[in-house]
């Protein structure tokens, strides 16, 4: 393995590094020459290997400047050990402060050997711990202080802050957690030995606790299931349990089923069909839901004998894809028979065995049950199908987009508010021109042209058409020529030049080529070369359908 030497002193700190420049066999040699001084880690390349990393606390620390590590987003690091005689012979203090943040989505591993030297210290000193989440959530600290011992002691006790959801402690070798009195206690009921962190500042109401693991706040959790005895939230149902179907009818919980995703993990394309779909409240009518609403994207809701993907229904105002969620865990209820119930007042289908019964964490549970048959698909239901495009979808999305306009004041307008902005300056179009889909517009003179933004509505694909869509891109209008015309002539702006910044991939259209704006597109000044009096047109062969605001268009 390859040993490289880290040295941090007054005069270089904070070191930062990128753990993506080191190769998988590096082990990073951190030496902290002198207290108050920090090594940074980032994780800009996005690298899956996990950097391994010795500290040396090397010269005079005193308790007043402790050392630091920071772990920024996405970083992974692994502390394996640390080498500490020299605080032996010239240490100044009896404790010493070693602090640690982890960034949104970064790992920090604390092994047996590292931990032990800190807590244990030398002949006559010892360390403290501070773990800093930061407070953006999806944070992990894996405490492995397996073998070591005696770590009950409270001047062992690491101290954490900044839990946000979705952080998670992880603490090898013991199974049971809990948290009392602002400390969180993990334990070993084999050998009867412990780990306890100082934690003051956590809300029980959030924590998860799996074994040797504590989860904060998992998103998703708190649905609202209707039940003979009134509304429970999801988490709490179990198998065995009853809940009320759309019909008016009681069916019986077989199972139920969960899996927690991160936005780390998922694939950008996998992205339409992983991250949750939010109902607001009221989006689908009056009441319905009655409090916010969220699933997965391929959960279907009934709508009148229909069953239609939650994905198919997104408007972009009150029927929302969170693509920011960091953290989300989905739960599914399997009755005796497939049938409808009401999630915050929604019908909703109960979860079937369509071979995908593997995605949950606690599938190898459905083995528990010898009853359970191969996947068969969905059930056929007299009077319920399921529908993901054609005339029953289009009408569905029809209804709830207009009402999302009334609910938000915004009106759905094909017009595209065209306009340039040179310099700083806003230019609108002349009042006409020939062709009614060439649209001329005059720079103005006396300024240096630079670079040249064609500014739009614009509007996701998916999110305001009335027939059902995938698309996620933000169109603003189809172009298929631009022209410019100075003093030095008439000539095209080249439309698949790759300096064109803010436009889409071409695309066909009837043998000729468009390509979509994003609403912001950019001609940069080298590429229009534009010099003294100019004119621009855009050749638009496709507007779309924008989301305005009522009350602006009304100012």
């Amino acid at each position: 393995m390859a040993d490289i030497p880290v040295y941090i002193n007054y005069e270089n700190s904070p070191v930062s590094i990128d753990q993506g420049d080191y190769p998988d066999d590096t082990l990073l040699h951190a030496t902290y020459a002198l207290s108050g001084v920090d090594l940074s880690i980032s994780n800009e390349s996005n690298s899956d290997s996990v950097l391994e990393v010795e500290v040396d606390a090397y010269y005079y620390l005193s308790v007043a400047d402790p050392i630091g590590l920071t772990l920024e987003d996405n970083a992974n690091v692994k502390l394996v050990s640390l080498d500490n005689w020299f605080l032996d012979e010239y240490a100044t203090a009896e404790t010493f402060i070693f602090n640690y943040s982890i960034g949104d989505g970064a790992t920090l591993e604390m092994t047996p050997q590292f931990i032990g030297a800190v807590v244990n210290g030398g002949t006559w000193w010892s360390g403290a711990i501070n773990v800093d989440f930061g407070g953006a959530g999806e944070s992990t600290l894996i405490y492995d202080a397996s073998g070591l011992g005696g770590m009950d002691n409270p001047e062992y006790y690491p101290k954490l802050t900044g839990m946000a959801e979705g952080d998670q402690l992880i603490v090898p070798n013991t199974d049971r957690a809990y948290y009392q009195d602002e400390t969180l206690y993990f334990e070993n009921s084999a050998d009867g030995s412990r780990v306890v962190f100082n934690a003051s500042d956590l809300n029980p109401e959030w924590m998860t606790f799996d074994g040797g693991s504590m989860t904060y706040a998992c998103y998703l959790k708190g649905t609202h299931i209707a039940t003979p005895d009134g509304e429970v939230k999801i988490e709490d149902i179990k198998a065995g349990d009853q809940v009320l179907t759309a019909s008016g009818g009681i069916a019986t919980v077989k199972w139920l089923g969960y899996r927690k995703l991160r936005k780390q993990h998922i694939p950008v394309k996998n992205a339409l069909v992983a991250f949750p779909i939010l109902f607001t409240k009221d989006s689908i009518a009056s009441n319905r839901p009655h409090r916010d609403l969220i699933v997965s994207p391929w959960h279907h809701l009934y709508f009148d004998g229909a069953l239609i993907p939650a994905m198919l229904l997104a408007n972009g105002r009150t029927i929302i894809q969170q693509f920011d969620m960091k953290v989300f865990e989905y739960f599914h209820i399997e009755l005796e028979r497939f049938d409808i119930m009401l999630a915050e007042g929604v019908p909703a289908e109960s979860y079937v065995d369509t071979g995908n019964r593997k995605m949950f964490q606690n599938a190898k549970t459905a083995a528990l049950h010898p009853d359970f048959a191969p996947a068969q698909g969905r059930p056929v239901i007299e009077g319920i199908k399921v529908v993901r495009s054609g005339p029953i979808v289009d009408a569905v999305r029809k209804r709830l987009l207009q009402r999302a306009e009334t609910m938000t004041q915004c009106a759905r307008t094909s017009d595209a508010d065209l306009r340039l902005e040179v310099d700083g300056q806003e230019v609108r179009a002349l009042d006409a021109s020939q062709q009614a889909d060439v649209v001329r517009f005059v720079l103005p003179t006396g300024v240096r042209v630079g670079d040249v933004r064609i500014r739009s509505r614009s509007a996701v694909v998916r999110d305001t058409a009335v027939s059902a869509r995938r698309d996620l891109r933000q169109v603003g209008v189809g172009l298929v020529r631009i022209t410019i015309e100075d003093q030095d002539g008439r000539r095209d702006i080249d439309l698949q030049s790759a300096h064109l910044e803010g436009m889409h991939t071409p695309q066909d259209v009837r043998g000729t080529t468009m390509r979509w704006t994003n609403g912001d597109a950019v001609i940069p000044a080298a590429l229009h070369g534009i010099r003294g009096p100019a004119l621009l047109e855009l050749h638009v062969l496709r507007t779309y359908i924008y989301w305005e605001n009522v009350q602006q268009r009304a100012a």
